[in-house]
């Protein structure tokens, strides 16, 4: 078990085999980045199929931790691997519903953060874990929850 912290997110990672669990606690935002990069350093490694992000401790996100998630995704894309994320809590998915209800009006990132929102946002926005075995539809809204106990100490 590894545990990152970057002050506002702290992120335990552990890995079952092919699987890689992250469970990230605190705020999701722009300075999630940083913890991130470190992530995809210590995960994205040979034999590893699935990263399952556990986002109960989030309860808060903004567009650039959104945005910072979806870098994730990406990335892992590239290596072939999986990313789901579950467990979401009311702020974040409030945040997705707003994003996914929005018109791009210019050429900013806004208009490439939605598209990728877009790709099928039923799957991410929905409870439910239909799309887990999806490898195109990463983010995945969790019906069924559960208790992950408290949330990563800090350092």
């Amino acid at each position: 078990m590894d545990t990152i912290d970057s002050g506002a997110l702290q992120i335990t990672l552990r890995r079952y085999g092919p699987t890689v669990h992250l469970t990230l606690a605190g705020e999701l935002d722009h300075e999630a980045d940083a913890a991130l990069a470190r992530v995809r350093a210590a995960a994205f490694r040979d034999g590893v199929d699935v990263v399952a992000c556990d986002l109960h401790h989030v309860r808060f996100m903004d567009v650039s931790g959104l945005r910072c998630l979806l870098g994730l995704q990406e990335q892992a894309r590239e290596y072939g691997i999986t990313v789901l994320a579950y467990n979401w809590q009311p702020q974040p998915l409030r945040l997705l519903h707003l994003l996914d209800g929005l018109e791009p009006c210019d050429e900013t990132g806004l208009r490439a953060l939605l598209d990728l929102l877009r790709e099928k946002p039923e799957a991410r926005l929905t409870p439910g874990i239909d799309a887990a075995h999806d490898d195109t539809s990463p983010f995945v809204g969790a019906e069924r929850r559960h208790d992950p106990g408290p949330p990563p100490a800090a350092r």
